[in-house]
């Protein structure tokens, strides 16, 4: 009784819904796409390229910043003061003495590549006072110097500052790499989509060809009641599966919809109401021929180039380096120190009767170019050398850092070796994937040939009054779930032949996008991760 009352329900459900759906489909725009088509356009439009198309930017960036602590850095001091003081003794210089004072002082400071600091400044100043004291009024006084500290232990071959810089290098390869790794799985996650879009097409068009054969068995039923030779309970029952069968047409239908939806997301660069209208038609069509599958060399080929794999290297390589650093910092400090510099003075020298604090009787003009021609001319150097030794102890600061560094490096190392082994063994299993399912598709389309030879077996029967309205029906059942299961193998083993390609080229993580950049080794590399995946997308 239940079963009478849903099947009429599913069936006015059906009756209603189904005609909709294909009139809004027939209403909608159409775009063919092939295979190579879906994946340029990913490459192309995708969203999730816009948004990882800055990590190589970022990190050329970094490289920047880090290189920025090697330029030139430019100093100087500009002044001027005034300042009145009275005289409170005989060697003050009068009762008021006035000193004006201005400096104007520049510099450089430049830091080398071999933990080297080097710095040169150029002071000078001009004083004009009122003292008769003077015996320049007013003077000019100007010193050049030049002075360099070079590490020769500590921060000799490896420091901070170096160490960042091959570490902010090492950084920008990996993301280069991670790049090229969303590439891969963004075309990977393109294909499988396209495909699955064809088999939603193919189930759909299977579950209406099975519903076409309930129809047909009930138009057949309903004329044998007509002429008596048939009980009206099987056309009920016909009714019952033309029912169910108008369901499965429905489920197919939404499950095409959101095959379409999930490749659009992929080949449409925004969100449009007329992109989410188009109804795609693939004009690619799956083989399942045999694909040969060399498992070692999948392997090999793997450990060396997938993208996770090379990362790791490059991050064993950043160990390394913080691994040498923190080794280095044990080492005692020990800087070579060099200095040399040139001073000079002049001005309008004052002669004085008497020489010390008397009225000046005469002048001799001078000014700034003696002060310069003194410095220049090195009439009065100066140059030291030294050494500057230092040591904390027992230094257990450095001892904890560099411990540190060597466990860090061990267990990255570890983490290799795991990486190692779940790389061969992803491979392996899709290599296992790719085999069983050509024989799977083998299978199913000799089960599929079977189940329509069985149906015109029953079909025939049928029609001579040697078989049941029930067998005839199961076999119409049997027979759309092999054609199902018959599109499920094959679009399986397509997809099995894309991830057998992508387990060897990239990790499972970093499903994204890329884009193409221009002016950065970053955008390079990832236009020749476009170009190699573009190449692929026959797969």
């Amino acid at each position: 009784m239940r079963a009478r009352i849903r099947a009429p329900f599913a069936l006015l459900l059906a009756v209603l819904l189904v005609p909709a759906a294909l009139a809004t489909g027939q209403e909608r725009p159409t775009l063919q796409l092939s295979l190579d088509e879906a994946v340029q356009r990913a490459l192309e439009n995708n969203v999730d390229i816009a948004v990882d198309r800055y990590n190589p930017e970022l990190s050329v960036q970094n490289v920047r910043s880090a290189e920025g602590y090697y330029d030139p850095f430019l100093f100087s001091t500009l002044t001027h003061t005034s300042a009145d003081t009275k005289g409170t003794s005989s060697i003050s210089g009068g009762t008021a003495v006035n000193s004006k004072q201005n400096v104007w002082n520049f510099g450089v400071s430049l830091p080398v590549q071999t933990g080297a600091d080097f710095t040169v400044t150029f002071n000078n100043n001009k004083r004009d006072s009122n003292s008769n004291l003077t015996s320049f009024n007013p003077i000019y006084n100007s010193n050049l110097s030049l002075s360099l500290t070079q590490p020769l232990l500590k921060n000799f071959k490896v420091d901070a500052p170096r160490t960042q810089l091959r570490l902010t290098k090492k950084s920008r390869e990996i993301t280069d790499v991670q790049f090229r790794q969303t590439v891969i799985n963004t075309v990977a996650t393109v294909k499988i989509n396209y495909w699955e879009l064809i088999y939603a097409i193919d189930n759909l068009g299977a579950a209406q060809k099975s519903l076409d054969l309930a129809k047909k068995l009930l138009d057949e039923n309903q004329i044998r009641v007509k002429v008596g030779t048939m009980a009206p309970l099987d056309v009920v029952s016909a009714q019952s599966e033309v029912a169910a069968r108008e369901q499965g047409v429905i489920v197919a239908e939404n499950a095409l919809a959101n095959a379409e939806d999930n490749l659009k997301r992929y080949v449409f660069p925004q969100n449009d109401p007329a992109m989410w209208s188009t109804r795609i038609v693939p004009s690619d069509r799956p083989g399942a021929g045999p694909v040969p599958v060399d498992i070692d060399a999948a392997v090999k080929s793997a450990l060396e180039n997938r993208t996770d794999m090379v990362a790791a290297r490059k991050s064993l390589e950043r160990n390394d380096m913080s691994l040498r650093l923190a080794r280095n910092q044990l080492l005692p400090q020990v800087d070579l120190t060099a200095g040399y510099g040139a001073a000079g003075a002049g001005g309008t020298q004052l002669i004085r009767d008497p020489s010390f604090g008397g009225p000046v009787v005469d002048t001799i003009p001078g000014g700034y170019s003696d002060a310069l021609s003194e410095v220049f001319g090195r009439d009065f150097p100066t140059w030291s050398v030294g050494l500057q030794l230092s040591y904390a102890i027992p230094n257990r600061s450095q001892k904890a850092s560099a411990a540190a560094a060597q466990i860090n490096k061990d267990q990255a190392l570890a983490s290799y070796r795991r990486l190692e082994l779940q790389v061969a063994q992803e491979v392996r299993t899709a290599a296992r994937g790719v085999e069983s399912g050509f024989r799977s598709v083998t299978a199913a389309t000799a089960s599929r040939v079977l189940f329509e030879q069985r149906l015109d077996a029953e079909e025939k029967k049928f029609a001579a009054g040697m078989s049941t309205n029930f067998l005839v029906t199961q076999a119409q059942r049997d027979l759309a779930t092999a054609q199902v299961t018959e599109l499920r193998s094959i679009a399986d083993y397509r997809e099995s032949i894309i991830n057998f390609q992508r387990v060897q080229e990239a990790g499972v993580s970093g499903f994204g996008a890329v884009t193409i950049l221009s002016g950065t080794s970053g955008g390079a590399q990832a236009a020749q991760a476009v170009g190699s995946a573009a190449a692929a997308s026959s797969f």
